[in-house]
């Protein structure tokens, strides 16, 4: 039987199951997504169902010899993480993503350590925007959909701020004149915003909303066509 102990881990999702038990996805550092099923933690005095809740820091132990494990213990790490208004709409989407973009039993330490410093991010920062934009691009690294904003696909040359540029999805930044472009209604973008999200510094209102577009547009070519809930629900 395997049994792991002091893991740390988030609850992405959670679903009642039987009269005092839950089953579980949660996203852990070690062994990426996996489901448990939490025995009587909706009873009165059961000490891990006031602990095991989203957005929360968690370490975890659990054990057990099928895909479902049973956590056999749930401890707070550090202090609690409290999302309000648009920051908990967007702490529910970034646990959609996960659920959407990573397999079961797959290790992403990397994007483990940005989604608990999002989180950690939204609960104290008003620049929510940016701070999604940068996890976006992490969790599009980790799977293998890095977005290559270094310079253009095409000719090789370094990104320039003053310029405009579609993306060409697969391949990166392609130079586009802004009129052409305009012409045939495909999405362009300034340099200065391809170099401020390539860098993690987007502060411009303009820039935000065109990183925005691209991630969003990109997200949803992972998706291919899956509806996330998360954004109904801000909407």
């Amino acid at each position: 039987m395997t049994r792991v102990n002091q893991q740390p881990a988030f609850v992405l999702k959670t679903l009642a199951y039987k009269e005092t038990s839950f089953i579980s996805q949660v996203f852990s550092k070690e062994h990426g997504v996996l489901s448990v099923i939490s025995k009587g933690p909706r009873a009165k005095n059961s000490k891990n169902g006031s602990t095991f809740k989203p957005f929360r820091p968690l370490l975890l132990c659990w054990q057990g010899k099928s895909e479902l494990k049973t956590l056999t213990q749930a401890e707070a790490l550090g202090g609690h993480i409290s999302l309000q208004g648009d920051a908990l709409y967007c702490g529910f989407y970034l646990n959609e993503l996960i659920l959407n973009f990573l397999h079961e039993h797959d290790p992403h330490p990397v994007l483990f350590e940005a989604f608990s410093e999002t989180m950690d991010y939204l609960a104290h920062t008003k620049a929510i925007e940016a701070c999604l934009r940068q996890f976006e691009k992490v969790l599009l690294e980790e799977i293998g959909y890095g977005l290559g904003l270094e310079s253009d696909a095409k000719t090789g040359k370094k990104i320039e701020v003053d310029k405009y540029y579609s993306y060409v999805i697969g391949a990166g930044a392609v130079e586009a004149q802004e009129l052409t472009a305009a012409v045939n209604n495909a999405p362009i973008y300034k340099g200065q915003t391809l170099i401020n999200l390539n860098l993690n510094c987007l502060t411009e209102k303009s820039e935000l909303r065109e990183a925005k577009a691209l991630m969003r547009r990109l997200i949803d070519h992972q998706l291919d066509g899956k509806i996330l809930k998360s954004r109904e629900l801000f909407i």
